[in-house]
C-alpha cells in the first residue's frame, strides 16, 4: 500500500506500474525458483485492481499525482464498476464511516450481496479504499 501511495504522489502513471509489475515477474534467474514466484496472470489481473482502487481514491480525494488520470469523465465509462465504488466509500469515508460502520450500514440498507464471493470482493475492495484514505505515518529519517 505505502509503495503505491508513494509511487501516485512521485507522479507515476498507472501504466507504469503496470509494466513495472509485468517487467519483474521473473526475479532470480533461476528457472525452478522463478516459477514460483512469478505472478501469473489471474494475480496480476489483482493487483492491476488494486492498484487502480488506490490510484481512483486518490484522485477521488483530489490529491496530487500523476498528469495521466486513472478515472473515467463518466463514471458510466467504468466497465469494471469500482469508480463508482470507490466514489461512494470516499463519500462515506468524508461523512465520518470507518470499513466497520460502512458495511453495517449496507447490511441496514439492505445493499448486501446475495453472492458470498461478489460479497467477500466487493468488501476486500471496500477496505483497500479505506485504507488509502488513512493519513500517512510519518517516516522516520
Amino acid at each position: 500500500m505505502q509503495a503505491t501511495l508513494t509511487a501516485y504522489r512521485a507522479g507515476y502513471s498507472l501504466d507504469t506500474l503496470k509494466l513495472e509489475l509485468i517487467a519483474q515477474r521473473r526475479l532470480t534467474g533461476n528457472e525452478a525458483l522463478d516459477i514460483n514466484l512469478a505472478l501469473n496472470e489471474e494475480e496480476l489481473a489483482v493487483r492491476d485492481l488494486w492498484l487502480r482502487l488506490i490510484y481512483l481514491t486518490l484522485e477521488e480525494t483530489g490529491e496530487s499525482g500523476p498528469a495521466e488520470r486513472t478515472g473515467f469523465e463518466h463514471p458510466s465509462e467504468d466497465e469494471t464498476g469500482i469508480q463508482p465504488l470507490v466514489s461512494g466509500v470516499v463519500r462515506a469515508h468524508k461523512d465520518g464511516y470507518n470499513i466497520d460502520s460502512f458495511k453495517l450500514e449496507l447490511l441496514y440498507d439492505d445493499k448486501q450481496m446475495q453472492d458470498p464471493e461478489q460479497a467477500a470482493l466487493l468488501s476486500q475492495w471496500m477496505r483497500i479504499v479505506f485504507l488509502a484514505l488513512e493519513p500517512s505515518e510519518p517516516q522516520n529519517s
